[in-house]
């Protein structure tokens, strides 16, 4: 395996292909710039039985060590947005374009979970141009935020929120501490709505202690509770509207051994496109690696299921397995860079400083291909042919397997045995033949498999239990062996094609600590070739006997493994 320049430039073809523009805010995972503004917002939010009693407490509180004035009440008007499949909310982010005299201001606000009434949430605001209403014309970060979340979909609003805002001010000896806010608000959607109180106190970001007695001492005078609901939550009851589920509903996930093989799948099927979606608001946003990485999985996972349960499945799921695999290229090509990316510490350890900072160029080289690779990404994620893959399937996974489709009929009992011992014997075979000379595409061919072997351990672990777990942990400890062992030859492949493509621009330092970094994976590699047996030899052993010996007696009489 040559690195991902293959993948990459199927990848580009395949976009050239599609026709798929590539719209230029998607250069970049993030950009910073005088139009928008960030802050971390900490606020706690409480719930007032009597607005009225607080406000007169707060305009005659004497509390030692504090100082408290009245600021301006102010009227504002709130318009909340989001796509009709709460792209938005399922990043969880809310969006927000706030009226003013002068014109309107857009917020992209992160949502977060109370403790003690206490939330901290980022908050990215930006000026609209004049004229413009809606939110994806933001300048600036905040509106990358809004276009890369929701790409071609349109946006709708969700409700208006309108605000009586009375403000106090709060310092102590070493300065500003808080704004309190006494708000009186109304949701309003298409005739719904209803009115919602609250205090809001909004802390100067490291002046949470500082200010803790303050309020501790507000809650107690004004009867305040803790909010358990955000005030966008509290709104979207209010006005009639669901809160934005992670993934959609596509139907049961869950396994029983009076299944047939088609009901199986699709459960398993199911499972894993919900965690495939969840996790798109992720990879769009780019800030999180980890989402990339879990929606890279779900899609191998999607792709083994629909292999593994073919012979169960209506044939139109080939078609499915063959889409997922164009967007799976996509992630991949990020996802391997952002591998690459993180190991630069890792490369720079054992150099002196001076060594370590040759390493720079080629982080600049990676970085430069993962925005072209982000690019592609989200123009594959963006592409009509994405939509109606995410539209068509997850309908087909709401259905269920069709009536009277005979050949998923077969008892999943009896599949689950044969779909198992077929990887096992694969592995097997591939296994038995590897020897410390074997070349490193053997390894590589192995890894694989013995991943197939474990995905399909994990599709029909429920039905088997604890003998499943015990010989899947087997298979893990071999695949994590084979894993690094891929990873330290993908390491050296790739140093070697940036040698080859940009070894001018780097420079000979460069190029000596490349050959160094190398070395460590070559080596790194035998010692791994080594624990192989160790890994390996296990698979033949009891907890394989033990599965085969249940899996047999599951089927009831009605056939053998093999």
């Amino acid at each position: 395996m040559r690195g991902v320049g293959p993948v990459y430039h199927a990848l580009v073809k395949a976009v050239a292909i599609e026709r798929i523009p590539l719209p230029r805010e998607y250069a970049t995972i993030r950009r910073m710039d005088a139009a928008s503004r960030e802050i971390v917002e900490v606020e706690w939010q409480f719930e007032a039985r009597d607005l009225g009693a607080v406000a007169e407490w707060l305009s005659k509180a004497n509390v030692p060590g504090y100082s408290l004035r009245a600021g301006k009440t102010k009227q504002q008007r709130d318009t909340y947005w989001d796509t009709a499949d709460g792209a938005i909310s399922r990043a969880r982010f809310t969006c927000r374009v706030r009226e003013r005299g002068d014109g309107a201001e857009a917020t992209m606000k992160g949502t977060a979970e109370a403790r003690g009434g206490m939330r901290t949430r980022r908050e990215v605001t930006a000026e609209l141009p004049p004229g413009a209403t809606s939110p994806a014309g933001a300048p600036g970060e905040c509106g990358h935020l809004v276009r890369v979340l929701c790409g071609k979909q349109p946006l709708v609003e969700l409700f208006t929120l309108t605000q009586k805002r009375q403000i106090f001010l709060l310092s102590d000896d070493q300065g500003e501490l808080a704004e309190i806010s006494l708000d009186q608000s109304r949701a309003e959607r298409g005739g719904l709505g209803g009115e919602m109180v609250r205090v809001e106190v909004e802390v100067e970001e490291g002046a949470e202690e500082r200010a803790r007695r303050f309020v501790d001492l507000l809650v107690a005078m004004g009867g305040l509770t803790p909010a358990e609901t955000s005030k966008f939550q509290a709104a979207m009851a209010l006005t009639g509207q669901e809160p934005t589920p992670k993934s959609p509903a596509l139907g049961s996930t869950a396994l029983s051994p009076s299944m047939t093989a088609a009901e199986a799948a699709y459960a398993v099927l199911r499972k894993h496109f919900g965690v495939f979606l969840a996790n798109e608001p992720s990879t769009r946003l780019g800030e999180d690696i980890e989402g990339l990485h879990d929606m890279r999985v779900a899609a191998r996972r999607l792709r083994a299921a629909m292999s593994a349960f073919r012979p169960y499945l209506p044939p139109r799921f080939d078609r499915f397995r063959l889409e997922l695999g164009w967007v799976a290229a996509a992630l991949g090509v990020v996802r391997d860079l952002d591998v690459q990316i993180e190991r630069m510490e890792e490369w720079r350890a054992g150099f002196d400083e001076s060594h370590a900072h040759a390493l720079d160029g080629i982080e600049q080289i990676l970085e430069h291909r993962r925005g072209r690779g982000r690019a592609r990404m989200l123009a594959v994620l963006d592409s009509r042919r994405y939509a109606l893959f995410v539209e068509r399937f997850s309908a087909a996974l709401r259905i269920g397997p069709p009536h009277g489709f005979e050949a998923g009929a077969v008892p999943a009992l009896d599949a689950g045995p044969r779909l198992i011992e077929r990887r096992y014997r694969r592995v097997r075979k591939l296994g038995d033949a590897i020897s410390p000379a074997s070349p490193a595409y053997e390894y590589h061919t192995l890894r694989i498999d013995a991943k197939k072997l474990r995905y399909a351990l994990e599709f029909f672990g429920p039905l088997y239990g604890k003998q499943s777990l015990d010989f899947s942990s087997r298979v893990t400890a071999l695949q994590d062996v084979l894993g690094l062992h891929q990873d330290a030859e993908v390491a050296v492949d790739m140093l070697r094609d940036l040698a080859e493509s940009d070894g001018r621009r780097l420079g000979p330092s460069t190029l000596m600590a490349m050959g160094a970094i190398s070395e460590r994976y070559r080596q790194h590699g035998a010692e791994l070739r080594g624990q192989f047996p160790a890994v390996y030899g296990p698979l033949k052993g009891k907890e394989w006997k033990a599965l085969r010996a249940l899996m047999e007696e599951r089927m009831g009489g009605r056939g053998n493994v093999n």
